[in-house]
Order: C-alpha cells, then structure tokens, then sequence
C-alpha cells in the first residue's frame, strides 16, 4: 500500500503549457503595434493567417506583417512554438 500513496494525487509541473504541447499545439504570441499582445495555441493550420485570425487580427491594407522581427508576405508560413506575429502600420516614404 505505501508505493502506491500519492500516485494518484500528483499534479503535473508546467501547467496549461505543458498540456498544450502534449496535445501537439504550439504557442505563439499576435499583437499589434500599441496593442496588447496575445498569446495563442495552434494545432493543425500554424500558419501566418491561422494565428492571425485565431487571435481576432484583420491585416488592414497599410500594415505589414512582422514574424520575429522579420517582414514577411507569406501568410502561409508554418509558425513553430515561441514565434511572434506583429502587425505594423506600413511607412513609406521617398528612397534616398
């Protein structure tokens, strides 16, 4: 009887992350410049526009999209665990 105490009782370190990870989702992190930033679980489409639209983010026609500090066009690139998508408010000017 005493090897079995507490074997059904433990609860598992890492909470909610842990789960996630076991499940085969991944946590990325979609904000806005001066907005808050939203942290996400993907599973299946871990694509670009998946976590945008999983987050309630439109792209709007004058912003870009930023995936680790990195523009990008491709709203079908595959997102992996830790990635951050920030929508920009695109400035153009004159090239010099």
């Amino acid at each position: 009887m005493g090897i079995l105490k507490g074997l059904f009782n433990k609860k598992k370190k890492g909470g909610e992350k842990n789960m996630a990870k076991k499940k085969g989702d991944v946590l990325v992190k979609v904000g806005r410049t001066g907005a808050k930033v939203i942290e996400i679980a993907l599973n299946g489409d871990r694509s670009v526009s998946a976590a945008l639209r999983e987050a309630g983010f439109a792209k709007k026609e004058a912003e870009i999209v930023n995936v680790n500090g990195v523009e990008t066009d491709d709203m079908d690139m595959e997102l992996e665990d830790g990635d951050r998508v920030i929508l920009v408010k695109n400035i153009q000017g004159e090239k010099r």
